[in-house]
């Protein structure tokens, strides 16, 4: 009976024992599966979380969080990123750890953005076109950046107000175009132009068409003058037209039109320099006492020139009239003269003061010829006479057609128009000078 009883209580303990170890094992057994299915969960985390391949922009920082999804204890960089200067792009091979692992990526650096810049407004003349460089400031970018015109920008350029594109282009290729407002002058006025009432001249020999000719312009500093002779038939004496035509940088022009008058050539006369050289002499140290011609109005030289011929020339009634050079010449020298004298001794004078001035010659001829000088003074046209006359005290200074005697009867159509207002009233023939209206 006892080993019976024996028996099955020793049967019942190994049932409790195996039950046991069943359920120590399956124990033990599923924290093993739970343990090993962490450590893979936790080992695809790891290889999972890293961007082994990032792409930043020039300027960006570069920090750990761009590599991992996930961070883990004792994520760090390997590779000291702090030597990357990420202002300049470039491919760099990373070292980083994660856990306890060395891991491995791409760092590329780009430049995709554009440089930025603010247009400055230009107001110019057509043909003052600005760099490129200067019509943008506050240029930004991390790059060198080159400006430059979208189109060609070559002067003159077209009057009026447009936007020109700029061009902003990085040593990459990125660019912005930027519109600059454009405020253009443009050159419209023609110039300004003087030329003499007449110009003397001999067949065959030199002329200077420019003496007495000025030109101005209100951009161009040197406008070209052309003188047209087409009218003139350069072997016949005579009066012709002749067309001076000033033509400014930008094609604006105008022009004035003088008497050309052609004469035949004289026998004998004196070069125009030698006979100029004289006068000059003359009028700087004798008309003018050695005072600077500046200090002097025209009227005011042409009343001293006329003044000093009237007293210092002789009137003996015979002079060489071969041609003006030589009776002036002549008249300097001598001191004496006719009224050919006188003409052409003023006229030296004038010359080189730079008045203007022209020959008058009595029409009709009644017992002998006569000739004094029209002078341009203040933009009118005024007869001058030196020569002394028996029955006239004086002589004659800026007289109107009204005001002449009988010594001075004239053809008004072979010169210049005159004056018809008188000035007689306001010269003081005592100071050689002329009281302002």
């Amino acid at each position: 009976m006892r080993s019976d009883s024996k028996n099955m209580r020793s049967s019942r303990n190994k049932r409790g024992f195996s039950v046991i170890n069943v359920l120590l094992v399956t124990a033990v057994a599923l924290l093993v599966i739970l343990n090993v299915g962490a450590g893979v969960d936790l080992y695809r985390k790891y290889r999972n979380c890293l961007n082994e391949h990032v792409t930043i922009e020039t300027g960006s920082a570069v920090t750990y969080d761009l590599f991992v999804t996930e961070s883990f204890p004792g994520n760090a960089f390997i590779t000291d990123v702090s030597q990357i200067n990420t202002n300049v792009p470039g491919t760099y091979g990373l070292k980083l750890r994660t856990l306890m692992f060395t891991r491995e990526a791409v760092l590329d650096i780009v430049d995709t953005t554009a440089p930025s810049g603010s247009a400055v407004p230009q107001v110019i003349f057509q043909d003052d076109v600005p760099l490129a460089e200067d019509t943008i400031t506050g240029i930004n970018d991390l790059a060198a950046v080159t400006v430059s015109y979208v189109n060609e920008m070559n002067a003159p350029l077209e009057g009026g107000a447009y936007d020109v594109p700029v061009r902003l282009l990085d040593a990459y290729g990125n660019e912005t175009i930027i519109n600059v407002p454009f405020d253009v002058t443009a050159d419209v006025t023609a110039p300004s132009l003087t030329v003499p009432e007449s110009v003397n001249a001999y067949i065959g020999g030199s002329t200077s068409y420019m003496d007495g000719v000025t030109v101005t312009d209100d951009f161009d500093p040197a406008p070209e003058v052309e003188v047209d002779l087409s009218e003139v038939v350069s072997d016949t004496p005579g009066v012709y037209t002749i067309t001076y035509i000033a033509t400014d940088a930008h094609g604006n022009s105008t022009s004035k039109t003088a008497d050309l008058i052609l004469e035949q050539m004289p026998e004998v006369y004196l070069d125009r320099s030698e006979v100029y050289g004289v006068a000059a002499d003359v009028l700087y140290n004798e008309v003018l006492d050695g005072e600077p011609i500046s200090s002097f109005t025209d009227i005011e030289v042409a009343f001293r020139i006329f003044e000093w011929a009237h007293r210092n020339i002789g009137y003996t009634g015979t002079s060489d009239k071969s041609d003006w050079t030589i009776a002036a010449v002549d008249g300097f020298e001598t001191h004496t003269g006719d009224c050919y004298t006188y003409y052409a001794c003023c006229r030296a004078m004038l010359d080189v003061a730079g008045i203007e001035n022209v020959r008058v010659e009595r029409y009709p001829i009644t017992s002998s010829p006569h000739y004094w000088n029209l002078i341009k003074i203040n933009g009118q046209w005024y007869h001058c006479d030196a020569t002394t006359f028996m029955d006239v005290s004086g002589f004659v200074f800026m007289q109107i057609d009204s005001e002449l005697d009988h010594h001075h009867e004239f053809n008004g159509a072979t010169v210049p128009p005159r004056a018809s207002v008188s000035v007689q009233d306001r010269l003081d023939f005592t100071n050689l000078t002329m009281r302002e209206e």
